[in-house]
């Protein structure tokens, strides 16, 4: 179903979305968060002042394309502190609302679960500052949730639980890293019907060596193999998925439904060196072994996540963005992922190479814009 409103006018129709003193407001917020984004998108990310200087030049065109009458522009001392006083958790919903992914109990996807430090917040002292938790869909990396944990206070782990639990995805399809291997985890997905895969590792010692005993005692009931060159590397991936659904679990594990086991064997070689290596990972899942292709490929997808990681720190600069109000943190974090939304409806060939065109082409970004409904 097409989006009635755009979302420039759903920021506009939210008041709660600005927790300012109604008092003696001059500059409208939903003007300066589309101002944010449009510097965004014309790659001016990595520092606040650059993301003004961009407000300041397009204000005058922006205006006329928009009939609007807003005389001044916000200035560099104000905009953080308009920028701190917006809604998060309503901005959260709206951007949300506007990527419109439905969730079919008839026709599961695949998602993946996943964290990412936002290195600008950590503060002199400390180890570790804001995380962004997100789940994003394999197909096409579009995000269907997205919450926020301070690294020095709180667990990812409970972070992507309530996620999988509020977004629905409890009943789709999910992957995660090991970090996730939890019978809290395992039991939200294996009760509401969903499936899982999450990574096997040392961080369950006991259940990791049960499970290479499996594989060197029984045969793997499906195997399949890849070979992939580029980037100046031979990779072959050899996959076997083994069934596991009559072994002995511990009892924090009763709930979660384990049925197969997967073992993805990468040989890597440097074509140009010659060097080779070598790795073995486990996924452990509530599937069935009879599906252990899909799983495969779920497997290798999860990567989805790493690559929309790749995006927010190479082409929007998220890691070089520095504050130390968290409230600034967050809000750019999720102006990001609406960015990036937008780029994965526009599917430009190269993103960078895109943005450079809307600097260079102030009337072709806002006319995109138009054309998605995002003005």
């Amino acid at each position: 179903m097409e989006q009635e409103t755009t979302f420039y006018e759903e920021l506009q129709a939210n008041d709660e979305l600005d927790l300012r003193d109604r008092r003696g407001k001059k500059h409208d917020m939903a003007f300066i968060l589309l101002g944010v984004m449009i510097g965004l998108l014309r790659n001016r990310d990595g520092t606040l002042s650059s993301i003004h200087r961009c407000m300041v030049n397009t204000h005058a065109r922006l205006c006329e394309l928009l009939s609007l009458d807003i005389e001044r522009v916000v200035s560099r001392a104000q905009l953080p502190r308009i920028l701190e006083n917006v809604n998060q958790v309503l901005f959260e919903q709206l951007l949300l609302s506007f990527f419109n992914i439905e969730l079919s109990e008839h026709e599961r996807q695949w998602f993946a679960g996943d964290g990412k430090e936002l290195r600008g917040s950590i503060e002199k002292g400390d180890k570790r500052g804001e995380v962004s938790v997100q789940i994003v869909r394999h197909e096409d990396g579009a995000v269907v949730g997205q919450a926020f944990y301070n690294g020095t206070k709180e667990s990812e782990k409970p972070c992507l639980q309530e996620l999988v639990e509020t977004t629905g995805v409890k009943k789709q399809h999910i992957t995660a890293d090991a970090l996730h291997l939890d019978p809290a985890m395992t039991a939200l997905v294996e009760q509401a019907g969903g499936v899982f895969v999450i990574g096997l590792k040392d961080n369950q010692k006991d259940l990791l060596q049960d499970m290479v005993d499996h594989t060197n005692a029984f045969y793997a009931k499906v195997t399949h193999a890849t070979v992939d060159k580029g980037h100046g590397r031979l990779e072959i991936r050899k996959y076997a998925c083994f069934d596991i659904s009559q072994e002995y679990f511990e009892n924090r594990w009763n709930n979660s439904g384990f049925r197969s086991l997967i073992s993805v064997q990468r040989s890597r070689t440097v074509l140009k060196s010659n060097e080779s290596s070598e790795e073995t990972a486990y996924y452990i899942s509530n599937g069935k072994s009879g599906k252990a292709l899909e799983y495969f490929e779920a497997v290798r997808n999860h990567w989805a996540i790493e690559v929309n990681n790749h995006y927010r720190d190479v082409s929007l600069k998220e890691d070089k963005f520095r504050t130390k109000k968290k409230p600034i943190t967050k809000l750019m974090a999720s102006a990001r992922t609406l960015v990036l939304e937008l780029f994965r409806r526009w599917k430009p060939s190269n993103v960078i190479a895109q943005m450079e065109r809307f600097q260079d082409c102030f009337d072709e970004l806002i006319g995109a814009l138009r054309k998605i409904n995002f003005l």
